[in-house]
């Protein structure tokens, strides 16, 4: 026999509060499941989220896995030298050398605008660098990344000066001119009297309107601003004030051009960057992660000297060439037409012919038409030359080119483009008069497209090699080289694009022409004139590639690695 503590009823006999207790309870056991369902999904979502934003890989080199972690501490540590570097050049601003300083602002802003893509950069190639330092023997000593660090968390010394400047050499003299001992002693004769009456209760600014002879402080009352012994144009006066107290005057000093008298404004010692400090630990930046950061950046730049002490070196192989360029169409391509131009003005030079007498512009006419003359005479002449005697100063050193121009919507006063639309390629109009002279004008060629034009230009210069200068001379769109033939001169490896390189390196013989290849906006077609293995490089070559050819030689060396970066952190900004 078994027992029950309460009967048990069925469904029929139970009463109704329980099963709305059942109900109640089934309902609430629902709720709980969708709830920790949605929670889990939430939780799903969230670490995804999480780990999209933080671990998720940003970039790959050699093996080695970069997160987005990584990348936004790099990206903070970077953004914290350029905000404390801003805040405190905006702290030192005003005065003659607040131009220097907005230029500066200017170039940490653009740097704020790349922030992602140089913090990517910084990452990338820090790390791959580091891997083939052994290879390339280059190292960075554990005492200049001390030193580098030293360097960026602490501020020299700085003084805030007024000047004003006694010259010693003539108002008007040329450039250069070196004064003479009589003239040193004069200004200093003055620049003594000056102080003496300075030192006597003397107004500074009133001295600064009345004697002064430098233009860059006299419009700031004598201020040139704030100073450290480093800089290019004022830190000559750095040593002379590095006694003085604010409110002393200090002088006169001597200089190349005369005397200087000095006023101390203010003054700050040396000490720790106290704002980039702050700035990076609010960031939650250590000094070990600031460290590995100079690192990396220090790393570079051992390699960067690698590149100008042991990549390029002197005598280098070199190849000789001229070039054509032809300017790239820029959108859909239009059928263009060339133009040059002869302008011969009643006033040369004048700013509004319309005041030009009868006989000024019966002058004008006569010179034009004796140029139409000269060119009919000799259609093959040299416009380059009689160009010379044109008063159109913007084309005259280009053969009186126009470039090109659709002859839809003609950019040319009215006249002008009326008689442009009567001559056909290689005709050349009588005087054409408009508000700025007689014109005389030619339509030099057309053509469909840019690249349609290069080509026929490249099959043009190897059907004759020896024509190549005359058809540069005709058709380059380059004003330096055009009217030399488009002779450029010798080049080296790395002393442009890796386009262009190719070209020239890739020439094989006397007189070849290339290709045409496309380097930004333009078209180049070039041609070998000679070829050196071992030419001597001219040191303000040598340092142009030293400082421009060290990008495409790294970009050379990573071409196989094996490295991955995120679209996303690829030319990206902000």
């Amino acid at each position: 026999m078994s027992y029950r503590s309460r009967p048990v009823l069925d469904r029929k006999h139970r009463p109704r509060w329980q099963d709305e207790l059942r109900t109640q309870r089934m309902l609430v056991g629902g709720f709980a499941a969708a709830i920790a369902v949605a929670l889990g999904l939430f939780g799903i979502v969230t670490w995804n989220l999480y780990y999209t934003n933080h671990f998720r890989q940003a970039a790959v080199v050699e093996g080695v896995t970069v997160n987005r972690n990584e990348l936004s501490r790099r990206a903070s540590i970077i953004g914290s030298e350029l905000q404390a570097t801003a805040i405190d050049l905006n702290g030192i601003s005003g005065g003659a050398r607040d131009q220097i300083v907005q230029q500066q602002l200017q170039i940490l802003s653009e740097q704020f605008q790349a922030l992602t893509q140089t913090s990517t950069n910084s990452l990338v190639d820090g790390i791959f660098l580091t891997g083939q330092a052994d290879q390339y023997g280059v190292t960075v000593a554990p005492e200049d990344l001390d030193a580098e660090i030293a360097d960026r968390t602490n501020l020299a010394a700085r003084v805030k000066l007024s000047m004003i400047a006694i010259k010693a050499v003539a108002d008007g003299a040329d450039a250069g001119t070196t004064p003479s001992e009589l003239q040193f002693q004069a200004a200093k004769d003055e620049a003594d009297a000056l102080l003496a009456a300075l030192e006597g209760g003397a107004d500074f600014a009133t001295a600064v309107s009345e004697h002064s002879d430098d233009p860059a402080t006299k419009t700031t009352d004598g201020l040139i601003g704030w100073i450290e012994a480093t800089d290019g144009q004022y830190g000559l006066y750095f040593e002379p004030s590095a006694d003085a107290a604010a409110g002393d005057l200090v002088g006169p000093i001597l200089t190349d051009t005369g005397y200087t008298i000095l006023r101390v404004e203010d003054r700050t010692a040396a000490g720790p960057f106290t704002l980039l400090l702050d700035t990076l630990h609010e960031s939650g930046i250590s000094d070990a992660q600031y460290r590995a950061y100079i690192a990396d950046e220090l790393m570079r730049r051992a390699f960067r000297t690698y590149f100008a002490e042991d990549v390029i070196v002197s005598p280098a192989p070199q190849r000789e060439i001229a070039q054509i360029v032809v300017a790239a169409d820029q959108g859909v391509p239009i059928p263009k037409q060339r133009i040059r131009h002869l302008l011969a003005q009643p006033i040369p030079g004048g700013d509004d012919q319309s005041v030009a007498t009868e006989e000024q512009w019966a002058a004008a006419l006569a010179r034009a038409e004796a140029w139409v003359t000269e060119v009919n005479a000799d259609p093959e002449g040299d416009w380059f030359d009689l160009a010379k005697q044109s008063d159109d100063p913007g084309s005259r050193s280009r053969g009186g080119d126009l470039g090109w121009s659709d002859p839809t919507s003609s950019p040319y006063v009215a006249e002008f483009s009326a008689a442009v639309a009567t001559l056909g390629v290689g005709e050349v109009s009588e005087p054409v008069k408009t508000a700025f002279g007689y014109h005389v004008i030619q339509i030099t060629d057309q053509r469909t497209t840019a690249a349609e034009f290069a080509d026929r230009l490249v099959e043009e210069a190897r059907a004759d090699p020896e024509s190549f200068g005359d058809i540069a001379k005709a058709n380059s769109e380059d004003t330096g080289s055009a009217s030399d033939g488009g002779y450029v001169g010798w080049v080296a490896r790395y002393e442009g694009s890796q386009e262009r390189e190719d070209a020239v390196f890739g020439l094989d013989g006397y007189l070849a022409v290339s290709d045409p290849v496309v380097q930004g906006t333009n078209i180049y077609i070039l041609q070998l004139l000679d070829w050196a293995e071992r030419r001597a490089l001219e040191e303000n070559r040598l340092n142009t590639i030293r400082n421009t050819g060290f990008s495409r030689w790294l970009d050379q060396i990573k071409a196989d690695s094996v490295i991955w970066v995120d679209p996303a952190f690829v030319g990206t900004t902000g």
